[in-house]
């Protein structure tokens, strides 16, 4: 078995040199059964530890012993430790539970101090605290100063350390703080072999509260059970997840867009899981820089990556990301889709995609073109293959699914709403193919709680229905009542029955297109548009668009129009935009992944009761940009009346099917108003469902309905 003397030692290590954790002290406890450690801090002996070696020390049957001193946070307490030869244990305990609590509430120190507690549970570590008076010996308050470290194998190797060390990830890591240590070793000669025994002595003179000056205590049971209920019995899993995540800050290290925590855990999580996963994060929160990062790593394990994206228009943003973000590995980049045919008549896709070439190579194609045979079948499929969907729910259609059989070593997919609304089975295809949702998901609340996304204001208009449209409104409510009589249908499984889905499609759509709606656009624009901002209305069709355009010319209002059967260029539209402001006019195809930062103002007029549009849309005018504070969101509110006659349908049907249509139209405003910074947008969202019969529970819709997912793409 090899033992501590083995090892071959330096007599010290400096960082500017070398590397101090990977050279020295992970060699040191992967050898070790016992480790002793003085550190300064709690908060210094927490990151240290959660290491490659310490599954192999707990293993062997190691243990820790740690003595250190709390963190003070408060000045009293400061003159308290100077003042009194000693502080009492519920006064140390005292200190350590605040300090236990600040590093749990951090997202960088909250997994490994629950690896700490939960090996302090388990009584593989055990924790003392000591407080250091003024008639301390020189020699124990420079333990303290100077951070003392002992190893000890099952042999009786014994390897000890001094220095300025601190027990941190930046103190250990190779990209952290200068550092440098002394070390001696037990077998070496007798001077080394005296500072070992002389150091051991001195430990276990302060263990056992012997020493002159300082008080050494054990935790008190206050602060045991606070450490239990703080400790994870799944501590080896934590520590594989903190080792991922440190790897991948050291990657992204000096890097002109670091990575945020919640991209450094995703990437983590995907690396753990095998390089499969989806990322379910916000719009507007970063998805695409960090499949970028997951791209140069697959490129630099010497694969080959495949993205495909859901237009013509992100396949151009995707393009411009791609070469900015990985300049230095100088990718080379072949493109599919949007008129770009080089991959078919020159034959490149197969040599392309397949392993083993020179360079960094992408494939970046529309999914329209992916999921074609003449593509896939040229597509070159191995272990070493990364294959990123944005936008990945798109993949649980039945028109692109073939997407899913793309044997891929590495999976990747992006979405803010992977889940399909109302396709169970199209969202389990999905979730099997990348091997489920990574963690941490982030939400748009966790986005604008963290300053990732821009605050925003709510504001609903009602949009009343006409005489003749609550007409036919009606009308087509019968139709699908009796129908689903007739079959013994309900909504809930209204994607089986195509005359139901139309139907409800048809009904849906006199609400999107209330004539009332485009009066209502005009009034908000006069009262609210100034020159210079950028605002987005979202409509129903090319109709409605013409006729808010029309609208607003004849309130002196210009305005842009964008959508896939406009003339001229699309992304010169978005540019005059982004340049000049206006308003920009448009039908559904700025809903995913367009990058328009600027824009600060929203009216959307129309929206499916699918959660991914409306979350969608918000999130388009969130993105941060400069002199951006907060976003504004006005929303045009259609409620019909509900029709009372007695018809084929079921009583209770008819009001079921009452109640879902209410709930689809209110639940997203009532999602929208919940997260607005404007506390009025909620009185205001309660007060219209009280008024229309709707219960609201917890900040959300009773017996609210999903959508019906849609598939429209944009024209290649």
């Amino acid at each position: 078995m090899k033992r501590l003397r083995d090892l071959e030692l330096k007599e010290s290590y400096d960082k500017g040199e070398d590397d101090i954790a990977e050279d020295f002290y992970l060699p040191c406890m992967r050898l070790s059964t016992r480790y002793d450690r003085i550190s300064g801090y709690f908060s210094s002996a927490v990151f240290g530890i959660a290491w490659p070696a310490l599954k192999e020390f707990v293993r062997s049957g190691g243990t820790m012993r740690i003595i250190c001193s709390p963190i003070f946070s408060s000045a009293d307490s400061a003159v308290l430790r100077e003042s009194r030869e000693s502080l009492a244990n519920d006064e140390l305990a005292a200190a350590l539970i605040t300090e236990l609590n600040v590093l749990l509430a951090n997202d960088r120190s909250r997994k490994p101090t629950r690896v700490l507690a939960g090996l302090i549970a388990s009584r593989v570590v055990e924790i003392r605290l000591a407080s250091v008076g003024a008639s301390a010996r020189a020699s124990e308050r420079r333990m303290f100063h100077d951070k003392v470290g002992i190893f000890g194998d099952p042999g009786g190797d014994w390897v000890g350390f001094r220095g300025s060390m601190n027990e941190t990830y930046l103190g250990l890591a190779a990209d952290g703080n200068i550092e440098s240590i002394d070390v001696f070793a037990s077998w070496l000669d007798e001077r080394d072999a005296r500072r070992t025994e002389k150091s051991r002595e001195r430990f276990e003179l302060l263990w056992h509260d012997r020493a002159q000056g300082v008080r050494v205590q054990p935790l008190n049971d206050e602060a045991m059970s606070r450490v239990r209920e703080a400790g994870a019995e799944d501590w080896e899993v934590l520590i594989d997840e903190v080792i991922a995540e440190a790897s991948v800050r050291a990657k992204n290290s000096g890097k002109r867009s670091p990575l945020r925590d919640h991209q450094v855990q995703a990437l983590a999580s995907w690396e753990l899981n095998k390089r499969r996963g989806l990322v379910e994060h916000a719009t507007g929160s970063g998805k695409t820089y960090t499949a970028i990062n997951a791209i140069r790593a697959a490129l630099e394990d010497g694969g080959t990556a495949l993205v495909v994206v859901p237009s013509a228009l992100l396949l151009g943003q995707w393009q411009r990301e791609l070469t900015e973000g990985l300049g230095d590995l100088d990718p080379k980049l072949l493109l599919a889709g949007d008129g770009h045919e080089d991959w078919r008549r020159q034959e490149l896709l197969r040599p392309w995609s397949a392993p083993g070439g020179s360079g960094a190579r992408i494939v970046l194609a529309t999914m329209q073109t992916a999921c074609t045979d003449g593509f896939r079948s040229r597509l070159y499929p191995h272990d070493r293959l990364l294959f990123v969907a944005d936008e990945a729910h798109r993949l649980g259609s039945p028109k692109i699914r073939s997407l899913l059989t793309i044997d891929a070593g590495w999976r990747l997919g992006l979405s803010a709403t992977p889940r399909r609304a109302g396709d169970a089975e199209g969202t389990l295809a999905i979730l099997d193919y990348f091997g489920g949702i990574l963690k941490p998901t982030y939400s748009l609340a966790d986005a604008i709680r963290d300053r990732v996304l821009t605050p925003y204001t709510y504001h609903p208009h009602t949009a009343p229905l006409t005489g003749p449209e609550q007409a036919e409104y009606d009308d087509i409510t019968r139709r699908i009542r009796r129908e689903a009589a007739r079959n013994a249908s309900d909504l809930g499984d209204i994607e089986s029955n195509e005359r139901l889905r139309r139907l409800a499609i048809a009904r849906s759509r006199i609400l999107k297109q209330a004539s009332v709606k485009v009066d209502l656009a005009r009034r908000v624009l006069v009262d609210h548009w100034q020159d210079g901002q950028r605002w987005i209305i979202y409509c129903d069709s090319i109709e409605q668009v013409q006729q808010v355009r029309a609208a607003l010319s004849g309130a002196g209002i210009p305005s842009l129009e964008y959508h896939s059967e406009m003339d001229g260029s699309r992304e010169a539209t978005l540019a005059e935009l982004e340049l000049n402001g206006g308003v920009l006019v448009s039908v559904r195809c700025l809903d995913e992944g367009v990058d328009l930062p600027a824009v600060s103002h929203a009216l959307i007029l129309a929206s499916s009761r699918n959660p991914r549009e409306f979350i969608q849309r918000r999130g388009r005018i969130l993105r941060r940009h400069p002199g951006k504070t907060f976003a504004r969101l006005h929303d045009a509110v259609t409620t019909p009346s509900v029709e009372k006659s007695e018809d084929a349908a079921p009583q209770n049907f008819r009001r079921r099917d009452a109640d879902r249509l209410l709930a689809g139209e209110l639940g997203r405003v009532l999602d929208f108003a919940s997260g607005a910074a404007n506390p009025q947008a909620m009185t205001e969202v309660e007060r219209i469902c009280i008024q229309h019969g709707v219960q609201v529970i917890a900040n959300h819709v009773a017996d609210g309905a999903e959508g019906i997912e849609s598939e429209d793409y944009d024209d290649e």
